[in-house]
C-alpha cells in the first residue's frame, strides 16, 4: 500500500489561501437586493443640513431632511447616525414637512435600527421601532418625523421644539 505524503510547503500555502479568501470575502461591502452599504457616514455631512432639537430640558443636534430628495434619501445605506457635520454624534434625522398630514416610512435600504417618532403640534404622537431592511410601510399623522437610535429617550406626548432650516 503506497502512502502519498503532502509536501510540508503545501500546508502553509493552503492556510494562506484560506486566509486571503476569507479576508477578501468579509472586506467587501455588504450587498442586499443590489444595494451597497455605505461604510461611512460622510455623505450625511455633504447632503444634509444640521439643526437643533429641544426635547424637555435637553438639546440635540440632528440632520435635517426638509426636501423631497433628502426625505427619500434619509438614512438609506448609512452605517451609522453620523456626527452632524463635526458637531458630535447626532441624535438622528428630523424630517420636516410643509404641512401636517399622513407621513409613511419604510426601511427598505436602511441597515441600522431606528426609532421613528411622529410629531404633531410640537408633541410626539406616535413612536415605532423600525426594523432594518423592512419593506413594511408605517404611517401616522405629523408635520415632522424624528429618526433616532432605538434607545433614544423620547416618548409619546413629549414636547419637541425645532430650530433650523424649514
Amino acid at each position: 500500500m503506497a502512502h502519498s505524503k503532502v509536501p510540508l510547503i503545501a500546508i502553509p500555502i493552503i492556510t494562506l489561501l484560506v486566509f486571503l479568501i476569507t479576508y477578501l470575502y468579509f472586506s467587501q461591502p455588504v450587498r442586499t437586493a443590489g444595494m451597497e452599504k455605505n461604510n461611512s457616514t460622510a455623505f450625511l455631512n455633504r447632503e444634509f443640513g444640521v439643526g437643533t432639537l429641544n426635547i424637555g430640558n435637553f438639546s440635540y443636534h440632528v440632520y435635517i431632511a426638509n426636501t423631497l430628495r433628502l426625505q427619500q434619501l434619509g438614512y438609506m445605506n448609512a452605517s451609522g447616525l453620523g456626527n452632524c457635520d463635526g458637531l458630535g454624534r447626532c441624535a438622528g434625522m428630523l424630517f420636516v414637512f410643509s404641512n401636517e398630514s399622513a407621513q409613511c416610512f419604510w426601511m427598505k435600504n436602511t441597515f441600522i435600527p431606528l426609532k421613528q417618532s411622529w410629531i404633531s403640534d410640537s408633541r410626539v404622537n406616535y413612536t415605532y421601532s423600525g426594523t432594518p431592511l423592512s419593506q413594511n410601510s408605517i404611517c401616522n399623522i405629523g408635520n415632522m418625523v424624528l429618526e433616532t437610535a432605538p434607545a433614544f429617550p423620547i416618548e409619546y406626548g413629549e414636547s419637541v421644539n425645532y430650530t433650523g432650516p424649514a
